[in-house]
């Protein structure tokens, strides 16, 4: 073959490769920072020798929440954090004659999440983590009052669909339930175990550097 045809062989393969479209990188590759908020509903179980009640909080959510998360073919893994605050609050319900409340306050936590995308720009996940959140309880009865406040730690689980609208802005829809341990305090000699867990739906906002 001569050099000419090897120089148009050459220049054919030169033009092809620069044609060739590059390959893209996911929407959801790399770190995020975003912020969220939403509706949450706290069910909670007070416990006293011979007395039980349950507590029913709704309220809001909202805060902050930081990744990182990595695309293999159409799978996705990551972990992420989050830092906000709970605005709840229930004080109508009696446990043993007393007037028991609660109150939610801040929260944060760290968890993993594993989706899979049903399209280029939309990722469907499931997440698994570890939540600490404080919580207020109020008693009183008679004109006695009593009040103690807990940082408890929870596991959360939940799912979402989050969805690239553009390459760097992505929005969320997603639930997370959350079982925390038991608050355990003692007001009038009597000993109560008060058992939360949440249930959140919630909307989400992240940039992607």
């Amino acid at each position: 073959m001569s050099r000419f045809a090897y120089a148009v062989l050459g220049g054919v393969a030169l033009m092809t490769v620069a044609a060739a479209p590059s390959f893209a990188q996911s929407p959801f590759d790399g770190p995020y920072v975003g912020v969220y908020t939403g509706y949450t509903n706290s069910s909670d179980t007070t416990r006293a020798p011979g007395a039980k009640a349950d507590l029913n909080l709704d309220g809001w959510t909202y805060g902050g929440f930081f990744g990182y998360g990595k695309t293999f073919n159409r799978f996705y893994v990551g972990g992420e954090g989050e830092l906000g605050g709970l605005e709840l609050s229930d004080k109508t319900k009696l446990v043993g004659g007393r007037v028991t409340g609660l109150d939610g306050n801040e929260t944060y936590g760290i968890s993993a999440r594993a989706g899979y995308l049903v399209t280029n720009d939309a990722l469907i996940y499931g997440r698994v983590g570890w939540q600490r959140t404080n919580y207020e309880v109020t008693s009183a009865l008679a004109g006695s009052s009593f009040s103690k406040s807990d940082t408890l730690n929870g596991v959360r689980v939940g799912g979402g669909v989050e969805y690239a609208v553009t390459d760097n802005i992505l929005a969320r829809l997603e639930y997370n339930y959350t079982d925390y341990k038991a608050l355990k305090y003692t007001a009038g000699g009597t000993a109560y175990s008060l058992q939360p867990d949440d249930s959140q739906i919630r909307v989400g906002v992240a940039y992607r550097f």
